[in-house]
């Protein structure tokens, strides 16, 4: 079924056998080091396993290749559009520019015959100063590969209103932004990032636990980036029956499907929509529906959604 993707991390989806072969290092060991085999405590643990694959992503030929391998298993999984996303300051251990970085990962992306744009990350951690560079990056490169801006990293040490001042800077520059929240942090922090007005929240599941911040949802035509797969490694569910999607789904709430990881959780998009169809039996009529809405909300002009959408449909 071909499918959009608004929420996948570049960092998180590099190919064990590349990890293994850039830092020459056993392939089980690069598996074990940056595949999540288990279920984290918190999204604190399920955090470290990024450090292996951004060791191996210092250089402009390693992010070429990773970027370019990430689209090519998107295509692989049926995806006609992605929205990747990732923090420029992660990859400036070998001296590169931010320049630099952004220009090789979009140079590996073009060399695939699919339709991918990049999210750039803020950093809960880090200072106004540095998510300040990342904003002045995407104005930079602004429907020139970029799309829009983010902000990751722990919600629940860095509360989303802390970055309000940001946000406030990307509204007047007309850079479209997402925000992590409702996923280590409780449902205000969705009612925070819908009030910092944010059009896509990434995760925002746990915005089921309150009646507001469903309300603001509805009523601010809010999508929201699931990840369900991602949602269980963190441990903020058990068991894919207890995951809200389904009940949001119900409520007509704007659900899109996504991996958010693909190494990190071990997962692919047609493994997770086949979970979800055996768990919450969603047909192809549902998965269609939540296409629309993620060509909807995609950070592209209404040109280009109206090709997706005929894309779609075909």
């Amino acid at each position: 079924m071909k499918k959009i993707e608004l929420h996948v991390h570049l960092d998180g989806s590099v190919r064990p056998k590349t990890i293994s072969e850039l830092l020459n290092i056993d392939l089980k060991e690069a598996f074990n080091l940056s595949c999540l085999d288990h279920q984290a405590n918190s999204l604190k643990e399920y955090l470290t396993k990024f450090a292996i694959p951004l060791k191996a992503m210092q250089t402009k030929e390693n992010l070429k290749r990773i970027a370019k391998e990430l689209a090519q298993d998107l295509l692989k999984d049926d995806v006609i559009y992605a929205e990747i996303r990732f923090a420029p300051h992660k990859h400036l251990e070998n001296n590169l520019s931010l320049d630099e970085v952004i220009t090789s990962v979009l140079e590996g992306l073009r060399e695939v015959p699919l339709k991918t744009n990049l999210i750039l990350c803020m950093m809960r951690e880090y200072s106004f100063t540095k998510n300040l560079e990342v904003l002045k990056l995407a104005k930079k490169y602004l429907n020139k590969g970029v799309v829009a801006i983010d902000l990751a990293g722990n919600e629940a040490l860095y509360p989303v209103l802390n970055y309000q001042k940001l946000f406030t800077i990307a509204k007047k520059e007309n850079i479209p932004y997402t925000i992590h929240a409702g996923e280590a942090d409780g449902p205000e922090s969705v009612i925070n990032a819908i009030n910092l007005k944010a059009k896509r929240i990434g995760h925002g599941i746990r915005a089921i636990e309150s009646k507001e911040a469903l309300k603001l949802i509805k009523e601010q035509n809010i999508t929201l980036e699931v990840c369900p797969k991602s949602n269980l490694d963190t441990n903020i569910y058990n068991t894919l029956s207890k995951h809200p999607l389904l009940n949001l789904y119900q409520k007509n709430i704007h659900t899109t499907i996504n991996t958010d990881n693909r190494t990190v959780s071990n997962i692919t998009l047609n493994e997770t929509y086949q979970t979800l169809k055996d768990t919450f039996n969603f047909t192809t009529d549902d998965f269609l529906q939540m296409n629309k809405w993620a060509i909807e909300a995609a950070f592209i002009s209404p040109k280009e959604k109206q090709e997706l959408l005929q894309l779609l449909l075909k």
